[in-house]
């Protein structure tokens, strides 16, 4: 990180902004909380952390990454300079230094050497002051190839040939922090070219993306995801991506614009694929314009990747073996993998994360059964009379595969 230009922008702005000169031991003490937010950024880049989470506690302040997917402890700032930190990462963002009673969000940018590093900042007040959640986005490791992605060879040509069609709607499903947004992103890259219009409402534009139009919503100004769709067919799009369809109007909006000659790109939060279209006959919309809409629906989760230079095999515990036994009968004898941990995984055994994914492809048999308001157990079922692989069985595959720990690949699965 250009460390010196981040103490003086943040100084800079923080002077325009308390509308006074900092002098003697207050300039000192400002200048010495930048270095720590920079050293603290710094740490989580190269520690290939996705989030930072600065918090206090009565005890004092605390300082955690996420990292494939689990939160780490590391040394915290002192609490003297904890609050003058959370200064800092409001003068970055826009926020007002002022206010502490409401939380608080904002977007921060800036240059680290030759990578560019993004800030989404969560400012939120707790019983013993202000906490901070930062979502780290380096542009450097934005994965738009569906090869770093861990589509597995069943999966994938199905799903390029939906990618193949000129109009109608694929949706992405699962979890917060699933890996829904990259596989969307990795979408628009493998569909963009000069002789389409690509446009996309995001709630935050995570990555920005070259030849894509990239939508901001914005609520408190009345840019919502209903009212961008509403407007959007006036830019002459070919494809169109709704960062999230949340209620009614936006899902309804989407599939009639989907049946205009457009392609849909959208999430939706359901916990299979089968379960979105029950999610969407549950939020009103009629089984016409679903069954007629949807093209397929992918759900995914994300479970960390053995570091393969520390693998090493070893025998499961028992009860996670009976839990995924009528599973493992279709793989015979396997043999299990985890990282033992070593310096290329920081100790930890995984080395980045990779997709577990389900693709249901909505055919004319399945069409047929939305048209009666089925349960999830129907089209689940024929689903699998169709031959979809669940996200169970692609899991397992990479558990024999040695990519990814039963117990990590359960857990991700496991359904209530």
């Amino acid at each position: 990180m250009q460390t010196d230009d981040f103490n003086e922008k943040t100084n800079l702005r923080a002077g325009q902004r308390d509308g006074r000169e900092i002098r003697g031991g207050q300039a000192e003490e400002d200048q010495t909380a930048a270095v720590q937010l920079a050293n603290i950024v710094n740490q989580s880049v190269s520690s290939k952390a996705t989030d930072i989470h600065l918090e206090i506690e009565e005890n004092g302040p605390k300082l955690r990454y996420r990292i494939n997917g689990i939160l780490y402890e590391f040394p915290a700032p002192s609490a003297e300079l904890y609050s003058r930190i959370i200064s800092r990462l409001k003068v970055l963002s826009d926020l007002d230094v002022s206010e502490k009673r409401v939380p608080q969000s904002g977007y921060a940018s800036y240059r680290a050497g030759d990578r560019q590093i993004d800030m989404r900042i969560s400012i939120f007040p707790s019983i013993f002051g202000e906490s901070s959640a930062i979502r780290v986005l380096d542009r450097n490791n934005i994965v738009l190839g569906f090869d770093r992605l861990g589509f597995s060879p069943e999966i994938l040509p199905q799903y390029l040939h939906l990618l193949e069609l000129t109009s109608g709607m694929i949706l992405v499903t699962g979890p917060t922090g699933g890996g829904k947004t990259t596989t969307l992103y990795a979408s628009l890259n493998k569909v963009r070219t000069a002789r389409k219009k690509v446009i996309t409402l995001e709630d935050p534009v995570e990555y920005h993306i070259a030849g894509v139009t990239q939508g901001q919503i914005n609520p408190k100004a009345g840019f919502t995801f209903a009212a961008g769709l509403r407007s959007i067919l006036r830019q002459d799009p070919n494809v169109i991506m709704v960062g999230e369809i949340r209620d009614t109007e936006t899902a309804a909006t989407a599939m009639q614009i989907s049946l205009t000659g457009q392609m849909v790109f959208a999430t939706l939060h359901t916990n299979t694929a089968p379960g979105a279209i029950t999610r969407l006959l549950d939020m009103g919309i009629e089984p016409y314009l679903v069954g007629s809409s949807l093209l397929g629906v992918i759900n995914q989760t994300l479970v960390g990747h053995i570091c393969q230079k520390c693998k090493e095999e070893y025998q499961p515990d028992p009860d996670i073996l009976a839990e995924a036994a009528g599973d493992l009968e279709k793989f015979g004898k396997i043999k299990f993998f985890r990282g033992k941990g070593c310096p290329n995984c920081n100790q930890s055994g995984c080395q980045g994360r990779i997709g577990l994914y389900e693709l249901m492809i909505v055919n004319p048999r399945i069409r047929a059964v939305i048209l009666r308001k089925p349960s999830t157990e129907e089209v689940t079922g024929m689903a699998l009379e169709s031959g979809m692989i669940t996200i169970r069985q692609d899991g397992l595959k990479k558990v024999a595969d040695g990519i990814v720990t039963i117990e990590d690949m359960v857990q991700v699965t496991r359904r209530e």
